[in-house]
């Protein structure tokens, strides 16, 4: 499956099952969301927001919490505009970074 991006994400059917990479801009897991983790990604098209739910959180902990380049799959959510991905599996892929060609600043 294709990873989709923040754009791709705008024409696609909600309740898509989807593959999303990002750079992760937000980890968040306020208290009044009853253990709902909310992480932000942005690619180079935007930013896309992931829904975490606890036994998800508890199963890719270390995934969530040590990435800065992550993937995810999961179905998605469009509501009024909105768009969510309901993280169903996770994956920490900040090696990939390292293939990023370096600015010499010389």
């Amino acid at each position: 499956m294709p990873v989709k991006t923040a754009f791709d994400l705008k024409t696609l059917d909600k309740n898509t099952y989807v593959k999303v990479a990002g750079i992760v801009t937000l980890r968040q897991q306020p208290l009044t969301a009853n253990g709902v983790t909310f992480i932000s990604l942005e690619d180079e098209t935007g930013t896309i927001n992931i829904i975490c739910w606890n036994n998800i959180f508890n199963k890719f902990r270390k995934e969530i919490l040590l990435s800065k380049l992550l993937l995810v799959e999961g179905p998605m959510q469009k509501e009024n505009g909105v768009i969510n991905i309901i993280a169903q599996y996770l994956e920490n892929i900040s090696h990939l970074l390292e293939l990023l060609p370096t600015i010499d600043k010389n």
